[in-house]
């Protein structure tokens, strides 16, 4: 006891001084990375265009560079192996397309459903589904000759050019043979404005190598979810605000149109660009109602939709339908007067 009446502390008993606290603090950080190198990379990967994608992907590029060399990575594999989730790291730039490009003619005659055979319907792509699927849903849900195959199946941060995040020429065909659509609405591009992985000369966007790449990989998805022979709804990138964004969009919207127009009769490509312009065809963060009434038609960032964009493309959904298929009750829409 000391003079207070309290124990005497244990002199071999030392608090550890704040330097080693934040000494061993950064070492155990320092090897948490390390060990989950591989899932940093492929994380920071994921992040859209930007210089923060481009630091970070170097960043991370190193060490999982490094946790490879010594095998540090080896017991996170073994974990992933143990729950059956062994491609969760994995990076994959090449990617081979297994569908076959349609004979021409590719079709002649127009399906015609019916309450009695109604048509499957399946949404699906990146984020910019996320609001006009369930849209579309609600205006065709009282609609007897049409069942949709599942909820809207959005995919945020995927696209075509980096399969290593997201490979859709994977995951496509299982959908597409486990849901049985006669109709699929779809949507890419959005987070396509990267170079390519692993394909010579196809780094940087634009080049002529990337251009033919991505040409290849539009082909490719197309020809992936007709190859059961359902019809597609391509659906074309809208307007964005950024300038800089539009150039590229429209870069990769002439491909989709042009590859969709190889397929006449079994993919239908809608121009969103125009649709959801102003009538001098620029961006616009309002768009008018089917009363003529002004409405705030995109979200803050300027790419994604409010209620009224999701409506614009929802209305240009059903008229690409009405191209492909005959479904009674599914008439024309009403247009919406002109942006001002």
């Amino acid at each position: 006891m000391d003079e207070h009446g309290l124990p005497e502390q244990d002199p071999r008993r030392r608090t550890m001084p704040a330097g080693h606290v934040l000494l061993a603090v950064f070492i155990g950080l320092v090897v948490a990375s390390l060990l989950n190198a591989q899932g940093m990379h492929k994380q920071a990967l994921s992040q859209g265009p930007g210089v923060g994608r481009e630091i970070a992907g170097t960043l991370t590029a190193g060490l999982a560079g490094v946790s490879g060399i010594f095998q540090l990575d080896e017991p996170r594999i073994l974990l992933k192996a143990a729950l059956g989730r062994s491609g969760d790291d994995k990076l994959v730039g090449k990617l081979a397309i297994s569908a076959s490009k349609p004979k021409v003619p590719v079709a002649t005659t127009k399906p015609v459903f019916s309450a009695t055979h109604p048509m499957r319907l399946y949404l699906t792509g990146d984020s910019l589904i996320t609001d006009p699927g369930p849209t579309l849903l609600d205006k065709i849900s009282s609609n007897p000759a049409i069942k949709p195959v599942s909820t809207t199946d959005a995919h945020a941060a995927t696209g075509l050019v980096q399969p290593e995040i997201f490979n859709w020429f994977d995951y496509l065909p299982k959908q597409i043979k486990a849901l049985k659509p006669d109709v699929t609405v779809a949507t890419f591009g959005a987070n396509d404005g990267l170079g390519f992985t692993g394909v010579a000369g196809a780094e940087e966007f634009g080049s002529a190598a990337w251009l033919a790449e991505y040409r290849r990989r539009v082909s490719g998805v197309m020809d992936e979810m007709t190859a059961g022979g359902g019809r597609v709804v391509f659906l074309g990138l809208p307007i964005p605000r950024d300038p800089g964004l539009a150039r590229r969009w429209q870069q990769m919207n002439e491909i989709q149109q042009s590859e969709a127009a190889k397929r006449a009769g079994l993919v239908v490509w809608v121009d969103l660009f125009k649709k959801l312009a102003d009538k001098n065809g620029h961006y616009s963060d309002y768009l008018p109602d089917s009363s003529g009434q002004q409405q705030l038609a995109r979200s803050s960032d300027g790419i994604h939709y409010e209620p009224q964009g999701a409506t614009v493309v929802a209305d240009a959904i059903i008229e690409a339908i009405n191209q492909l298929v005959t479904v009674p009750g599914l008439g024309p829409v009403t247009p919406t007067p002109a942006a001002g």
